[in-house]
């Protein structure tokens, strides 16, 4: 455990050499429609999205309490992270705390179930919050505040049962160690997007041609 634990911290530590690369951002052609533009937008990064089904991963990893008490910590810190956000105060090295809560979502994929609940639900809150900072923002594509904040939860929550639902299933259908495999990939597509950051764009890019 100790041995991957330090693995997991050389990585994260090599990911200070990449440029900052994580943004959120907004689809503009759905500027009249703010719930469905909040429901899209923990979609628009692969960031944003492997984050959030990692979670429910992990949730279903640890089991039992962990299966409501880490999508809940999830939920509200992005939550609260958006109105520090609304309110003016953006949170430091943002763009590098997303692009690192990949590698230490990976990274608690691979310890298993043997971390804590609480000291798990207090690292997914923390990098929640940031990726709620980046998500819920008002730059002017916003027309109905509360209602693109109620989308953009949803999708999170949805995001997040798929996680639960995609460990759960796995690791029925399987006898490897599927957590331990997610976890690994997860690191690699960090690693990818630090490499290739137009990779992180892949799925907006194909939201907004749908779309025109």
């Amino acid at each position: 455990m100790k041995t991957r634990l330090k693995v997991s911290a050389l990585i994260t530590a090599a990911f200070a050499c990449f440029p900052a690369l994580a943004h959120a951002h907004h689809a503009e052609f759905m500027r009249d429609k703010p719930l469905l533009q909040g429901i899209s937008m923990p979609i628009h990064g692969l960031d944003h999205m492997l984050v959030t089904i990692a979670v429910g991963m992990i949730a279903a990893q640890i089991g039992k309490r962990a299966l409501w008490a880490i999508p809940c910590a999830f939920t509200v810190a992005v939550l609260l992270g958006g109105i520090l956000n609304l309110m003016g105060i953006p949170m430091p090295l943002l763009e590098w705390g997303i692009l690192a809560s990949i590698v230490v979502f990976g990274g608690l994929l691979t310890v298993g179930s043997r971390a804590s609940l609480a000291l798990t639900a207090v690292v997914v809150a923390l990098f929640a919050a940031m990726h709620g900072n980046a998500l819920i923002a008002n730059d002017g594509y916003v027309h109905n505040m509360p209602v693109f904040i109620v989308g953009c939860l949803i999708s999170a929550l949805l995001l997040q049962a798929a996680g639960v639902g995609l460990g759960l299933g796995l690791q029925k259908l399987s006898k490897l160690p599927v957590y331990r495999y997610a976890g690994f990939a997860m690191i690699a597509v960090a690693a990818l997007i630090g490499i290739f950051p137009d990779l992180n764009n892949c799925i907006i890019s194909l939201i907004e041609k749908g779309g025109h």
